[in-house]
């Protein structure tokens, strides 16, 4: 063979995917399946039960309308599931109340308030030398940004900051008390997000009080419930909580390396060894999205990142990983982290183990529907079935997995990251339940939708139509 000839790449495609066995009469529903990305017939693993397992919230902020997208469009499959199919249907959920989103906004939070306390209130001249500190070290996180949205994001938090302090500086220079005091209210008042950057960076590692990160869990967990009861979405049969199955996350964990698919790092977390699992011809990671893996793109090198967490991608955590693919099962925990002891130290759960084990743990090794939205797939449901069939070390986990679209606001995706969401709360003030769920009724539930006074225009004008339709 010619030296300089390179070979062809071959671009993987989706492993062939196999209809469950069933005794049953021949199925009636068909579904869009994201493990085929076409249509199939329905067919449970057993009887007419079928055991549902779908990716709740991570509990770090209020939850807002692309949640609303997911879990009212998922409400309406399962009553079309349980009504009009007549399904058994066994419906888990989990809360994600362990994750390096939620430390790192519950320290945010705890060291903003110590800042903003009344009785040690910061004085002007401090102020202003500490947002000149964290705009610093706020301009250093804008510039490693590769994401143009975030990018723009960034840019438009530095201005306004920028705008207020210049404020503030005038205010100084006429020498009112009061409009000076003003333009500092408004000033701290912008800089929130910045200074909070700041302080986590600087103090975040002193937060050693476990309860900082289980009150805002506890916090948002509540809200997003109420907030789903208000949306009429029906209450979920199981609902797990990660804090609550750890000591199943270790065995599990330990199962996994035994089985030749993980090992344990000299810091003390545990990697999901891919190419192990990907070698052993029985086994086929990334069966959503075959695509990305192999695929050393930055936006397969994006997506990794935010599977593993901010807190998670030192240059220390990734150098100690046989493969750019592998990803944590366990994370070893440092100053400013919550942690439970392990054989390797003290840690915490990896994102992507959750699901594997409480689903596993309440369904046991084989399930029939696995749901989320669409921006779940990779890495994080592909990394899901990966966990759970070298676990198991058996090739097949789920049949069917259904995932929402997106939802969109002037063209971007709704995102807490992006801090374009409306809340729920927000949403409700002017639309009832009912015309939301119109709404979702009115799009196909796996198609992108774009949320705005128009497409809800048009929900109003179906609902106006029904209420005053009549037969003669």
């Amino acid at each position: 063979m010619d030296p300089n000839l390179r070979p062809v790449a071959v671009k993987r495609s989706q492993k062939k995917w196999e209809q469950p066995k069933n005794l049953l009469p021949p199925p009636q529903l068909k579904i869009y399946n994201s493990l085929t990305r076409q249509k199939e017939e329905f067919v449970p693993n057993e009887g007419n039960r079928v055991r549902w397992y779908i990716c709740g919230p991570t509990v770090y902020d209020s939850s807002h309308m692309g949640h609303a997208r997911s879990y009212l469009s998922l409400d309406i499959l399962r009553r079309v599931f349980r009504d009009y199919f007549g399904y058994d249907v066994e419906f888990i959920m989990n809360i994600t109340d362990v994750d390096d989103k939620i430390i790192k906004r519950a320290r945010q939070s705890h060291l903003l308030k110590s800042y903003f306390n009344d009785s040690q209130a910061p004085s002007v001249t401090k102020v202003i030398q500490d947002i000149i500190d964290a705009l610093e070290h706020f301009r250093s996180k804008f510039n490693n940004e590769t994401d143009p949205d975030k990018k723009k994001m960034l840019e438009v938090m530095i201005k306004k900051v920028e705008e207020k302090s210049k404020a503030l500086e005038v205010a100084m220079t006429a020498g009112e008390p009061i409009a000076i005091e003003e333009a500092k209210g408004r000033l701290l008042n912008e800089s929130r997000d910045v200074l909070s950057e700041w302080l986590d960076h600087n103090h975040g590692k002193d937060v050693r009080d476990h309860s900082v990160f289980d009150d805002l869990a506890k916090t948002y967990e509540k809200e997003f419930l109420a907030d789903m009861a208000r949306l009429n979405v029906l209450p979920v049969d199981v609902l797990t909580r990660v804090s609550e199955y750890v000591p199943e996350v270790i065995t599990y964990v330990k199962k996994i390396i035994n089985n030749g698919y993980a090992y344990a790092a000299e810091d003390g977390s545990v990697y999901f060894d891919t190419k192990a699992f990907e070698q052993n011809p029985k086994h086929f990671y990334a069966k959503l999205v075959p695509e990305a893996y192999g695929d050393d793109s930055e936006q397969l090198l994006k997506n990794m990142r935010e599977g593993e967490g901010e807190l998670s991608m030192s240059d220390e955590k990734l150098k100690s990983k046989r493969n750019a693919t592998d990803f944590a099962l366990w994370k070893s925990s440092k100053d400013g982290e919550p942690y439970w002891p392990s054989e390797w130290g003290n840690g915490r759960p990896g994102w992507h183990i959750e699901c594997s084990v409480m689903a596993s743990a309440i369904c046991g090794s084989k399930l029939d529907v696995h749901a989320g939205g669409f921006d779940l797939k990779f890495p994080h449901h592909d990394n899901e079935i990966a966990q759970v069939e070298a676990h198991y070390d058996d090739p097949h986990w789920v049949n069917y997995f259904l995932h929402c679209g997106t939802l969109r606001i002037q063209g971007m995706k709704m995102s807490k990251s992006l801090k374009n969401f409306i809340t729920i709360r927000k949403a409700l003030e002017d639309y009832t339940p009912r015309q939301l769920r119109l709404l979702f009724l009115m799009h196909n539930w796996a198609d992108v939708l774009d949320y705005s006074s128009s497409t809800m225009e048009r929900a109003l004008q179906f609902e106006k139509i029904t209420n005053e339709f009549s037969c003669l």
